[in-house]
């Protein structure tokens, strides 16, 4: 299950700083924090999981929950090494888990 369906709250803070109100087991919330830089690069003009920083050549990061399931998407502009701007999106359910009330990344490539 991915996180977005046990999180209220869920936003992205200065283009890279995914944010949630995450449920316990126990039913109460935390707040949680995790840096995407970490876990997501670009590559040729795309999000890339495996990599890092992608927020240094990006713009117009923004999040939103997309379709029926509510999927957290991730959307940002980034350029591809040819002087090219793309349009790139991310599920993040994809690699980030609640881990007792803990956004945290689970190896997913």
């Amino acid at each position: 299950m991915g996180f977005h369906m046990s999180s209220k709250g869920i936003n992205i803070r200065d283009k890279h700083i995914l944010t949630a109100y995450c449920q316990r087991p126990s039913g109460q919330s935390r707040y949680s924090e995790l840096d995407l830089n970490e876990f997501i690069g670009a590559n040729k003009g795309q999000l890339a999981w495996g990599s890092n920083n992608f927020s240094k050549n990006s713009r117009d990061v923004n999040f939103q929950l997309e379709g029926p399931e509510n999927n957290p998407m991730l959307h940002a502009q980034l350029e591809d090494g040819e002087g090219n701007v793309r349009e790139s999106q991310m599920n993040l359910a994809d690699c980030i888990k609640n881990e007792d009330g803990h956004l945290s990344f689970m190896e997913c490539f």
